[in-house]
C-alpha cells in the first residue's frame, strides 16, 4: 500500500498543493498524512501516526524529500528506519528521484544524502536570511515582526485613561483592546518624585490601603494578593478579569513567582508580555533579572522552565497547551 505525506512549517501554510500532488500519484485522501510543524525536530503528530501505521511492504510517498526532514540526521535516520522495516520510500518532485524498489543501489543513497543536505543547507540560509533581514530594519528604524493591531488613536486615547486614574480592566473595556496588547504598546509611567510631604500622606492608611486585618473575608472573587473583594457586583467582572491574568515575577536571585493581582495591587512597572500566537492570551513577565526589559528577545532561563512546565512550545511561535 502506497501511503502519503504532506508537511508546512506554520499553521497559516496551505497544504493544497502537497496533497493535490499525491492524490494525482494516485494515493487515497485517507492515507495521507498532515502536518503542520517545523520539521526541524521528527515529533510530529501526522508523521507518527504514519510510522505507526505503516507495515512491511508499504511505500511512503512524499512531494520532496525535505518534507521528511530538514536536517540530514533525522532524513538520514529516518529513511534506515524505514528500510530496517521493510517500508519503502519515494519521492515525486525532486530533481533526483528516489524509489527504494532498490534501497542497496549506491547511487539511490547518495541522491537521498545530497537531497536531505541540500533541504538543510537552504533552511540554514533561510535562517540567516531572515536574520539579516531583521538586522538591517532595525538600524533603519524599521519596525520588524506583524503589523500592530493598535492605532494611534487607541493609544493616545488609552494613554489619556490611564492618566486619568483608570484600570487596565476599564482601559481594555473603554478602548476594545486586549490586556496584553496595552501592556505591549502603553508607554511605562514616569517615576515619581518623591518629597516630604508625600511620603508621610503615602504612610497614612486611606480607606483604599486598609490593614489586612480589615480585609473583606477572602471568597472566590477575592484577590489572592492583598484580599480585596467587589463590593459592588457591577465590579466583579472587571475584578474577575484582572484575576486571571498571571503574572510572573522574577527577582534578583532569578527565581520566579506566580502570582495572580486585582487593579489595587497591580504592578505598574516594565512589562514583558508573552502570548499565545492563535489566541493571544498569555502571562506577563516583570522583575529585576535580565532579559525582561523592552527589547528584549531572549527569554530568562528560570522563565523558560516555567512554560515549560506549564505545557507551552515556545518555538517557533508561542503557543499555550489550548492550541498545540
Amino acid at each position: 500500500m502506497e501511503l502519503g505525506y504532506a508537511r508546512v512549517s506554520t499553521s497559516k501554510q496551505d497544504l493544497a498543493r502537497q496533497i493535490d500532488a499525491l492524490t494525482k500519484a494516485g494515493i487515497e485522501q485517507a492515507h495521507i498524512y498532515v502536518d503542520k510543524k517545523s520539521g526541524a525536530t521528527t515529533e510530529r503528530p501526522g508523521l507518527q501516526a504514519l510510522l505507526g501505521y505503516a507495515r512491511g511492504g508499504d511505500v511512503i510517498v512524499v512531494h520532496t524529500l525535505d518534507r521528511l526532514g530538514r536536517t540530514v540526521r533525522d532524513t538520514l535516520n529516518l529513511i534506515h528506519d524505514l528500510h530496517q522495516r521493510g517500508i519503502g520510500f519515494r519521492n515525486l518532485a525532486d530533481p533526483v528521484r528516489i524509489d527504494s524498489t532498490n534501497p542497496d543501489d549506491p547511487m539511490g543513497q547518495l541522491a537521498v544524502v545530497l537531497l536531505a543536505l541540500f533541504g538543510q543547507m537552504e533552511r540554514t540560509y533561510a535562517v540567516e536570511r531572515a536574520a539579516h533581514a531583521r538586522t538591517v530594519a532595525a538600524e533603519k528604524g524599521r519596525r520588524v515582526g506583524r503589523p500592530s493591531v493598535v492605532t494611534d488613536a487607541q493609544l493616545a486615547y488609552a494613554i489619556q485613561l490611564r492618566d486619568g486614574g483608570a484600570t487596565i480592566a476599564e482601559i481594555t473595556a473603554k478602548t476594545g483592546l486586549t490586556r496584553s496588547t496595552l501592556y505591549r504598546h502603553l508607554p511605562s509611567r514616569p517615576p515619581e518624585r518623591l518629597t516630604a510631604e508625600t511620603a508621610l500622606a503615602e504612610e497614612k492608611p486611606s480607606p483604599s490601603t486598609a490593614p489586612a486585618a480589615t480585609l473583606p473575608a477572602a471568597g472566590s472573587s477575592a484577590c489572592p494578593t492583598c484580599g480585596y473583594e467587589p463590593s459592588a457586583r457591577r465590579d466583579l467582572v472587571p475584578h474577575r478579569a484582572d484575576l486571571a491574568t498571571v503574572w510572573l515575577h522574577l527577582d534578583d536571585r532569578g527565581r520566579v513567582r506566580e502570582a495572580r493581582h486585582c487593579a489595587r495591587c497591580q504592578p505598574h512597572s516594565h512589562v514583558l508580555v508573552i502570548s499565545c500566537s492563535r489566541c493571544g492570551d498569555g502571562p506577563l513577565v516583570t522583575g529585576t533579572g535580565t532579559g525582561t526589559g523592552p527589547g528584549t528577545g531572549e527569554l530568562p532561563v528560570p522563565v523558560r522552565d516555567w512554560f515549560k512546565r506549564h505545557g507551552w512550545v515556545m518555538t517557533p511561535d508561542p503557543l499555550c497547551p489550548n492550541h498545540i
